[in-house]
């Protein structure tokens, strides 16, 4: 039978799971999480909104006081982002493995896609100190090609995301989806939906599977 997760557990399933990368994590638990994060992305939201405001207003009025709090409320923006990012990177990712491992899928893009994230910061951190121009051409393509892939692979991931949980109890556990109603076997999938194929395949079903 299938097993909801709700908004709150998400939530909840998000930070007990910190540092797991095995398992498996179904699509609303995944999504849900997603809402969670621009739900907590509103205050950073304000303070930017409002810091851009007072700070303009401030310039454009020479009023050194409105200037001051704008300059404050985006340094408090600027705090808010990286300290919500530096709590939420490593169990977004364990998040993003396991939504794959529910698809049936190994966790090598979302290892790229995340590798490709951190170089992407870096480059682009190195280019603005050496080029903040982009006067040479070769920073230009260099940028254009690092988000090209990293686009790409993010398109990729959502579209992953996106997809049902594999029904069938894979290498990485039992769908938290559809429990283990289907399941691997050695020869052949277990099919404890119908006892008769599995009688001919000198399989017998237990008889609580069959109260499904």
């Amino acid at each position: 039978m299938e097993r909801k997760i709700g908004f709150l557990q998400a939530l909840k399933l998000f930070w007990t799971n910190y540092v797991n990368f095995k398992g498996r994590s179904r699509r609303s638990e995944y999504w849900y999480m997603t809402l969670w994060h621009m739900i907590f992305m509103i205050p950073a939201l304000i303070l930017l909104i409002l810091g851009l405001i007072m700070l303009v207003s401030g310039i454009s009025s020479y009023s050194g006081e409105v200037t001051a709090m704008g300059t404050l409320l985006l340094i408090m923006f600027f705090i808010y982002i990286g300290i919500y990012s530096f709590a939420t990177f490593i169990p977004s990712w364990a998040l993003l493995v396991r939504r794959f491992h529910d698809t049936g899928r190994k966790m090598l893009i979302p290892v790229i896609y995340f590798t490709v994230l951190i170089v992407t910061n870096i480059i682009v951190t190195l280019i603005n100190a050496m080029d903040p121009e982009y006067a040479n051409v070769s920073s230009i393509i260099t940028l254009i090609l690092i988000y090209i892939i990293y686009i790409a692979l993010g398109i990729y991931c959502l579209v992953i995301c996106c997809l049902d949980s594999e029904r069938k109890t894979n290498k990485y556990g039992t769908s938290h989806k559809y429990g283990n109603h289907i399941r691997p076997n050695i020869n052949a999938y277990e099919n404890t939906f119908n006892p008769k194929e599995n009688e001919q395949l000198g399989q017998t079903p237990k008889q609580d599977e069959l109260k499904y």
